[in-house]
């Protein structure tokens, strides 16, 4: 019963302070990462039979009397998780000692003896064992064809016809407790529609969708090699074990339920991997038995040594290519043929001991000539295994490319000079399957159009360096390179080769960086983060990828150069509607972070607000330092192309919409925009087009008035306008160099000009009139004539008073003062001037309403003086003044009698948001008491 209890006070009191989902319910949360099997509690994600202590934050705090733990469960052949909580009071033992004490952080009293703590956990894995685990499990492979394992296992699999003979193979990358994944499948067959990670049972250990209705998918690097590129980010301890234990599937699926078909394969270690320079995958060779190589095929893992003499390993995964008689000691023959000129650079026969059906592994060697390189380098390359005793019906055959695995090239460019100036710079390429260097250069600031020479030089001096000299256009230069890549590759790889671009009396400098491809590293373009804090060294620079993911997950990776490894920083994303003055922004903090890399993801999806501004707004990607807040780098974030998915749950419309005057759901703001310019709440301007138009900003709307003139007694009529002021003002008062303007409310007049002061919320106080005196350049103003119908209403009888300058409308009697002093000295130890009545002046330091002539004393202002200078400020509403007017509106409905809103400073709106916020909080009071 207590658990039960606990469980309602969690959910009520994480509903009151503003999280989505109560961390304790065992609930399907809407836009979740693919329904990983991971779970998520509060803002932390716990991998699969992990247990922690629940931390509901304030009010409630840590439940030490609580066991949380994320369990396995399946949903059809889906291994899914969900949190589950227990009350672990009644598990804690009989205490050894007649006087047990509670410690801090426990739940159970103990002794000092006892060493049965069943409120401990011990669940934190050690980094030694984490990096032990991410060397002896780093590399696979897998070959999907219709005679895997897997699908001879569960016959139900093999149903499927496989017409075409599709085949495809994978590779695999474990990195950080994250499993990279590429595919390249057959140019026969479209892209996937998604990928499935199954244990040997058939179970579903994770999902992925590939591809959107037609085999579409919005990435550059993916449609421009035909691979399939991904990552399988935090694999539970229990689905490392599996993948160390060579237990784990891939499946790749095609078409619907009622058309679908699939291929699968087993993750497997080969050491070649380690050094894999190409690929191949290997289809049933033209002209051969189509039914005795039905589910046939193969993949090649291809390295080089370019040395003095170079040669050429190959390790080749395959299946279907022996007869029902070959069971031991099979001849397979390997042929290496330049593919225009049928020139044969290798063949040879390598023997299976013990043919398998599923899978089996040849390797060899050979040296070659540079020739032979280069043609490999270059994709003319044809290699085909076939059985030696039916060479005709039984072969597989495939073109030799790149390796498979998804993979770029990246680094930041600085300056080899130690000074402030330089041209930062990035630079990020890839080989396509042909061999082809696809490269991506900028310089921020070059201006020149012109010719520069780039090098590709091997930091070992092993190789000789060589030399590009592409055309850049607005600071970038993209191209295509396919003669130098058999020299660079092997350094390339091997994380040895710079880059060095001439740029005028200067040199750029960079050293080439090997990272996978997935989530942010997917997008269309790196973004060029530059120094903010010019104090900072030129060679500070930094590159970011930054992309959403079809469940609108924000994905981001941010290379740093030039600031160490040992500073704290913050990672933090500032996203506008438009940039204008004053322009309200979301603040996004993505990660704190140290060193010179970090990627990573938030934990919630992008709300609807940030999935508008970062479609139709501008948004920036910063760093600062953690301790002294200083932005260090800063980019605009460009080129972002949101998934369909999220775009249609945003306006269309890219401008910012007329609505800001008008708060909508799409945008909650307390600020107004108006007049391509921004403006807080409670604030008042003039408008830049109508001088006699005044506005202010209340709950995100702007509300404008219009001013008449008063009425001008000039002489001959000689009326003359000043620029920038609404009302005329009298020709011999005009304008002149040593004028002295009165200075009213924050806003100047001419002398000798008339004027309604504005009041918010009501607008122009056109029963109170105001005059700039050309003598004393300060504004007077006086109450009009009672008789005035409009002037009627809150008349009160007044005595005439001399007008004196001031600066606001004050208030007719001040409460506050207790003691009648001399008005001169009063005004002489800092008081404020009382211009409702001039011989009783506010003392320094009292507060007061100010007095509307037609209005009375206007309680939703409140001024102080401070030093001979008054500062007001509008009211802000609290729940005590809602409260009485609730009441007040609720009698007068009863009696069916009109209210005056305007006698309260809250409005409506505002009232109904406190009345619920204040329910919410009894209510969870009313829960934690029980």
């Amino acid at each position: 019963m207590m658990w039960r209890n606990l469980l309602v006070v969690a959910v009520a009191v994480v509903g009151v302070w503003g999280r989505n989902k109560s961390p304790l319910m065992d609930e399907e949360q809407t836009r979740t990462r693919n329904k990983a099997a991971e779970c998520v509690f509060g803002k932390q994600i716990r991998e699969l039979r992990s247990q922690w202590i629940p931390d509901l934050g304030v009010p409630i705090g840590v439940l030490y009397c609580m066991r949380c733990e994320c369990v396995p469960f399946q949903r059809k052949r889906r291994i899914v998780a969900r949190v589950q909580c227990r009350n672990i009071k009644s598990e804690c033992p009989e205490p050894t000692c007649d006087e047990p004490v509670l410690l801090p952080g426990r739940c159970c009293k103990s002794c000092p003896e006892d060493t049965n703590n069943p409120d401990m956990i011990q669940d934190i894995v050690s980094q030694n064992v984490i990096e032990e685990e991410e060397k002896s499990i780093k590399h696979f492979a897998a070959l999907l064809t219709g005679r895997s394992s897997l699908d001879l296992k569960n016959n139900s699999l093999m149903e499927e016809l496989n017409k075409n003979n599709v085949v495809a193979t994978g590779r695999f990358t474990f990195h950080r407790k994250n499993l990279h994944f590429s595919f390249y499948i057959s140019e026969k067959a479209a892209r996937p529609r998604a990928l499935h990670f199954m244990d040997s049972e058939g179970n579903i250990l994770e999902e992925f969708i590939l591809s959107h209705a037609g085999g579409f998918v919005n990435s550059l690097y993916q449609n421009a090699t035909r691979k399939v590129c991904g990552i399988w980010r935090r694999l539970p301890k229990d689905y490392r074990r599996l993948l160390k234990q060579e237990k784990m599937y891939v499946v790749l699926i095609w078409g619907t339920k009622d058309t679908e078909f699939t291929l699968s394969g087993k993750l497997t270690r080969y050491v070649a991997l380690a050094s894999e320079q190409y690929s191949s995958l290997l289809e049933p060779a033209p002209g051969t038995d189509s039914m005795m190589l039905a589910g046939a095929g193969g993949t090649a893992i291809i390295s080089t040594s370019s040395t003095l003499s170079p040669s050429l390993h190959l390790a080749i995964i395959f299946n279907g290519l022996f007869t029902s008689t070959e069971t031991v000691e099979v001849p397979i023959n390997v042929k290496l043929v330049l593919d225009e000129k049928k020139q044969v650079i290798l063949e040879e026969n390598v023997r299976v001991y013990k043919p398998a059906t599923d899978l089996n592994l040849l390797e060899l060697s050979s040296p070659v000539s540079q020739a032979d390189l280069r043609s490999l380098s270059r994709g003319r390359v044809f290699l085909t295994v076939s059985s030696v005793s039916k060479p005709e019906a039984l072969s597989l055959s495939g073109s030799v490319i790149t390796k498979v695995t998804c993979e770029i090239f990246q680094t930041t460019l600085s300056s080899e000079k130690d000074s402030q100036d330089g041209f930062p710079g990035l630079a990020w390429m890839y080989l396509n399957n042909q061999g082809s260097l696809i490269y991506n250069i900028q310089i921020d600031n070059l201006v020149s159009e012109q010719y520069h020479m780039i090098t590709l030089a091997d930091t070992s001096g092993k190789k000789k360096a060589e030399v590009l000299t592409p055309y850049f256009h607005n600071g970038w230069a993209n191209g295509t390179e396919d003669r130098v890549v058999h020299k660079i590759l092997e350094p390339l790889y091997n994380g040895k080769l710079d880059v060095k671009i001439a740029v005028a009396n200067d040199t750029l400098h960079g050293h080439l960086n090997s990272k996978l491809v997935a989530d942010a590293r997917d997008a269309a373009s790196p973004i060029l983060m530059k120094r903010e804090n010019h104090t900072l060294p030129s060679n500070v620079v930094g590159l970011a990828w930054i992309s959403v993911d079809s469940d609108c997950n924000l994905q981001y990776d941010v290379s740093i150069s030039g600031l160490g490894h040992d500073r704290k920083l913050v990672l933090y994303m500032e996203m506008y509607p438009i940039i204008a003055p004053g322009a309200p922004f979301i603040y996004k903090q993505l990660e704190e972070f140290e060193g010179n890399q970090v990627e990573g993801s938030p934990i919630e999806a992008l709300t609807k607000e940030e999935i508008d501004r970062l479609d139709g707004g501008v948004s920036f990607i910063k760093i600062k330092d953690a301790s002294t807040k200083v932005v260090l780098l800063s980019a605009t974030i460009t080129k972002m192309k949101l998934p369909y998915s999220c775009i249609r749950l945003s306006y269309n419309d890219n401008n910012v919409p007329i609505s800001f005057d008008h708060p909508p759901d799409l945008m909650p703001t307390e600020d107004c925009f108006f007049e391509d310019k921004f403006y807080k709440k409670d604030t008042s301007w003039v408008s830049s087009k109508d001088p006699c138009q005044m506005c202010f900003c209340q709950d995100g709307a702007s509300k404008c008035d219009v001013m008449t003139c008063p009425k001008m007694d000039c002489p001959h009529g000689n009326l003359t306008s000043v620029i920038g002021e609404c009302c005329p003002i009298c020709r011999e008062n005009g304008p002149s160099r040593n004028a002295q303007k009165c200075l009213f409310n924050g806003m100047s007049y001419s002398p000798g000009s008339k004027f309604y002061p504005f009041m918010i919320p009501q607008g122009f106080e056109v029963c109170t009139e105001c005059y700039c005196d050309p003598k004393k350049s300060e504004v007077s103003c006086h109450r009009l004539d009672d008789t005035d119908k409009r002037c009627c209403r809150n008349c009160q009888k007044t005595t005439e008073v001399e007008d004196e300058p001031y600066s606001m409308l004050w208030n007719k009697q001040n409460k506050e003062r207790v003691t009648v002093r001399p008005a001169g000295v009063i005004l002489e130890e800092g008081g404020c001037k009382n211009l409702n009545n001039p011989k009783e002046p506010y003392s320094n330091g009292s507060t007061y309403h100010p007095f509307i002539a037609s209005l009375g004393e206007y309680k939703c202002i409140t001024c102080k003086c401070h030093s001979g200078v008054s500062s007001c400020e509008r009211q802000r509403c609290e729940w005590k003044q809602c409260k009485k007017m609730f009441e007040l509106r609720r009698q007068r409905r009863a009696k069916k009698q009109p209210m005056n809103m305007s006698d309260f400073c809250c409005n409506l709106g505002e009232c109904k948001k406190l009345r619920h916020k204040k329910k919410m909080e009894e209510k969870a009071v009313a829960l934690h008491k029980h």
